[in-house]
């Protein structure tokens, strides 16, 4: 992944809702970025496109998401302490 890419993926993990700042920042902190494959960066960058109340939803389990993949990464951005 060049630099370029991760800085905007960083820049593009910021959001209005705090608690998702949370999350975002303590996968990014822990080198989240850097354990995901190609196909799980697009699917992270798919995810930044969605309002930031759907994916509140989806962090805190009240809705899941319909594709299976992006329901793993969910997972995996949650599961960072």
């Amino acid at each position: 992944m060049t630099y370029i890419r991760k800085q905007k993926i960083r820049w593009h993990s910021r959001r209005s809702i705090l608690e998702l700042d949370l999350f975002f920042d303590r996968f990014l902190n822990q080198k989240g970025l850097d354990s995901l494959d190609e196909a799980e960066l697009k699917l992270y960058e798919q995810l930044l496109e969605y309002k930031d109340e759907e994916i509140l939803l989806l962090f805190t389990n009240r809705i899941t998401a319909s594709n299976e993949d992006m329901q793993m990464l969910i997972k995996k951005i949650c599961e960072i302490k």
